[in-house]
């Protein structure tokens, strides 16, 4: 993979994973309304914790893919901060 495509791939990667992470706010302030009015766009309570267990799975493995990609940025920060 070339430096463009690899720059393109992180872009693309980083912003999928900020709006899933935008969207996990935003179940989680709706999980805490559902608990108080009983549902949040019309979910249950039950169906925004699935909704939102899902959010996370999916936003574990862009973390790890995220992670990976930046391997060696992740490398060199370790060792700065063992000088």
């Amino acid at each position: 993979m070339n430096p463009t495509q690899k720059v393109k791939t992180k872009a693309v990667l980083s912003t999928i994973l900020l709006a899933v992470y935008v969207g996990a706010l935003i179940l989680t302030a709706g999980q805490f309304i559902a608990t108080k009015s009983g549902s949040f766009l019309g979910m249950r309570q039950l169906d925004v914790l699935k909704l939102k267990a899902r959010y996370g799975l999916i936003m574990l493995a862009l973390i790890a893919v995220h992670l990976t990609l930046n391997l060696d940025l992740l490398k060199n920060e370790l060792k700065a901060l063992g000088r």
